[in-house]
């Protein structure tokens, strides 16, 4: 895999043109690092990747409010053993003209958060597609004064 650096303004740019979740989270964290990379699906889920939608306490529906506290993280990879609960976020005959996603990455504790893209990678998850997607990742070991989705994620201690 070649992972090409970026500037925080190109990443700012894919963040305004693309993403509606918690923009410029990441103005919070310290000493981020910009990237862009293509790597397979397949590859992508086996990492602790989280939509910025959780479970809520009864564990049967996703919710995506970051201030419900009692909500819970689930993985992609969890998500495609519960199929069923996709079916909110896959709109049937939707198709997308973008294979990019956006992530935060906590490099302390290996957890990704997409920010945008979670619409496409549930698709694709149920469709059991294997293909190459972009990753535009701002990285970072501390995002500990992260106030919106990575303290609903990052495992690091607080």
């Amino acid at each position: 895999m070649i992972v090409d650096k970026i500037t925080p303004n190109e990443f700012m740019q894919y963040e305004a043109e693309h993403s509606t979740s918690g923009k410029n989270e990441w103005l919070l964290c310290i000493d981020p690092k910009f990237s862009k990379y293509q790597i397979m699906l397949n590859e992508f889920f086996e990492r602790d990747v989280y939509p910025t939608y959780r479970l809520d306490k009864s564990g049967n529906v996703l919710t995506g409010k970051y201030e419900d506290k009692e909500a819970i993280p689930i993985t992609f990879s969890s998500l495609a053993e519960r199929p069923e609960l996709l079916s909110g976020l896959v709109n049937e005959g939707y198709v997308s003209k973008n294979d990019s996603v956006l992530a935060y990455h906590c490099e302390s504790c290996k957890v990704w958060v997409i920010k945008d893209g979670i619409h496409r990678l549930s698709k694709w998850l149920v469709e059991k597609l294997n293909m190459k997607i972009t990753v535009y990742e701002v990285a970072s070991n501390d995002w500990s004064h992260a106030t919106l989705d990575m303290p609903n994620y990052c495992k690091c201690e607080k």
